[in-house]
């Protein structure tokens, strides 16, 4: 699996609906006349239609105290980092040392196995499930252009007199975009 680093692979859904407004809309442009409301909902409509193999989107829960269990949220998939006091736990693999953490995924429970969990800065990210509409959710940059492909199409799809060759067209890059950025992300690991 390809390695990819956290913090260069993600944008936020906020940043895609700014670059859509800036790249998409405006006098001369394929949307001549929108307004950011619909690009939002859109956006949010088209993030609901990547289905979980396809867009996993990355979250940050934070607490001021360490817990000794901490169960995790409801679209929680994967664990990306867990810090505490600016020190980073590792996940539990059988070698001892260091400040570590468990995962029982069927629970969803994390438990640390440290002696040193109270006060403290706690910042769990995850990867989610969630068909968010959070805008500052993280969206993998693999999915970017499926996503603008789709809200490309979702918009003029909308609206009336749009010529049907061109909605076709349109229906076909977003499909073949969706599949593309599929397989870039079945070989794209987040968590290492």
């Amino acid at each position: 699996m390809a390695s990819t680093t956290s913090t260069n692979a993600f944008i936020s859904l906020n940043d895609i609906i700014n670059n859509f407004i800036i790249s998409y809309t405006g006098p001369g442009k394929l949307i001549p006349d929108s307004k950011r409301t619909e690009v939002v909902f859109h956006a949010r409509r088209c993030l609901q239609e990547f289905a979980y193999e396809t867009l996993k989107s990355q979250f940050t829960k934070t607490a001021t105290v360490l817990p000794a269990t901490y169960s995790l949220p409801k679209d929680f998939v994967s664990v990306i980092s867990v810090v505490a006091d600016s020190q980073t736990f590792t996940q539990v693999a059988g070698a001892p040392g260091g400040e570590q953490y468990s995962l029982n995924y069927s629970t969803k429970v994390l438990t640390f196995n440290s002696g040193n969990v109270g006060d403290g800065n706690f910042v769990l990210t995850y990867l989610s499930n969630a068909l968010t509409t959070d805008e500052n959710a993280a969206i993998p940059k693999l999915a970017e252009e499926a996503l603008y492909a789709c809200m490309v199409y979702a918009i003029l799809a909308n609206r009336e007199k749009t010529d049907p060759n061109l909605l076709q067209r349109l229906l076909i890059e977003k499909i073949d975009k969706l599949e593309r950025s599929k397989s870039r992300l079945i070989f794209t690991n987040f968590s290492e």
